[in-house]
């Protein structure tokens, strides 16, 4: 856990600051043209990167500015309360600055930190696979070392977040010698190739983001290794299961801001619709409506801060904490958008309106970093074993 100190504090502050600003002044006033044309602008990562989203995580000894996931929550929530597919298109990175601080061998960790905290990199993060959806157990990817240095890549993977333009791309995959699977990272000089070809997504919701299909057909790539060297041969479930917490913290935080935002929504129709003599929220059914969505906001933004210093503190309950934050966010979304939805009515249902996209944005979060419920039966299973 980064050692907490007034610099870092302050620094958390300021991105706090600066990221509502740009909230209010730029994602808010253009994220429904943005959705609309299924586009997340370069200029707005670059101001990302600009700001320190994407180096946050990274320590300082390595350029970034050392801060923990509990210090993120709130930037990940503002974002989000703009639009989900820009915490989206950042949460690869952290994953990836997880993997290399926790796991990777210093060497990786000396070539690639550096690049993450400059924004000279941006990375993926890739488990899925057509067959097998997340089940790490049928998965089919494989690799093998080349005898001139680097890996050769079979197989397939679907939903690789920021596919296209990331720099490295952090893989589940077998690797021969071993019967368990490896996390690979993997440079992407050769990608767009005959032996490695990327396949665009389209989606109903969470558009802007790169969703990529690759298809890896007996590729080569000289810079390919193993996370964490020969020590990390057939630990890779463990490793991005571990990162994975951090990804269950930040959809969690694409939940909230979409609970915030259909707060907001819920509010401004109660106190401006006029009904008779007064405004829709002059009524009991609006008033309940308002403060079931402040109750629930409530309870789920405990649970995530609640899961993120865990994540940070690396407790032994922290991957359960954050599963927990994740689905109970993640449900709690869908939930809101519906009684906000209900206060709207007819209006919630015009193609622009904010209420229809975050209809659409929601059931992601329900689905992103592992579908509710294959997360649910992960968290009971212990409990039933006997």
């Amino acid at each position: 856990m980064p050692t907490a100190s007034p610099e870092r504090a302050a620094t958390a502050a300021a991105l706090h600051t600066q990221t509502k600003r740009l909230l209010d002044e730029e994602i808010l006033p253009n994220v429904a043209a943005w959705d609309r044309d299924d586009v997340l602008p370069d200029d707005l990562l670059d101001t990302l990167v600009e700001l320190g989203v994407t180096r946050a995580l990274v320590p300082v000894e390595h350029g970034g500015d050392g801060l923990g996931v509990a210090d993120m929550v709130h930037v990940w929530r503002l974002l989000s309360q703009g639009w989900i597919s820009i915490t989206g298109a950042v949460n690869p990175t952290g994953l990836a600055t997880t993997l290399l601080v926790r796991h990777g061998s210093p060497a990786q960790r000396e070539r690639w930190l550096p690049q993450i905290a400059s924004g000279e990199v941006l990375a993926s993060f890739s488990i899925t696979e057509p067959q097998a959806g997340s089940d790490l157990k049928r998965l089919e990817t494989s690799a093998r070392v080349h005898p001139d240095g680097g890996l050769v890549v079979d197989g397939t993977k679907r939903w690789v977040a920021g596919g296209r333009s990331s720099g490295v791309v952090f893989v589940m995959s077998g690797v021969e010698g071993t019967d368990k699977p490896s996390c690979i990272v993997l440079p992407t000089e050769g990608r767009g190739t005959s032996s490695w070809r990327v396949d665009d997504l389209d989606k109903t919701g969470y558009r802007g983001v790169e969703s990529a299909a690759y298809v890896f057909d007996e590729h080569h790539e000289p810079g390919a290794e193993v996370l964490g060297g020969d020590d990390g041969l057939g630990r890779g479930a463990r490793q991005m299961l571990d990162a994975l917490d951090v990804g269950r913290v930040n959809v969690a935080c694409r939940a909230l801001g979409i609970i915030d935002r259909c707060l907001v929504c819920a509010v401004d129709e109660s106190t401006g619709r006029e009904i008779a003599d007064g405004v829709l929220g002059d009524h009991t059914h609006a008033q309940l409506r308002v403060g079931e969505i402040v109750s629930r906001l409530m309870a789920v933004e405990a649970l995530v801060l609640r899961a993120a210093e865990a994540v940070d503190q690396q407790r032994e309950d922290s991957g359960r904490l954050a599963t927990a934050a994740k689905i109970v966010a993640s449900d709690t979304a869908v939930w809101a958008v519906d009684r906000a939805a209900r206060l709207a009515a007819s209006r919630s249902y015009g193609a622009d309106d904010e209420l229809a996209r975050l209809r659409r944005d929601a059931p992601q979060t329900q689905i992103g970093e592992g579908a509710n419920d294959a997360l649910l039966l992960a968290l009971a299973g212990p409990l039933l074993a006997g």
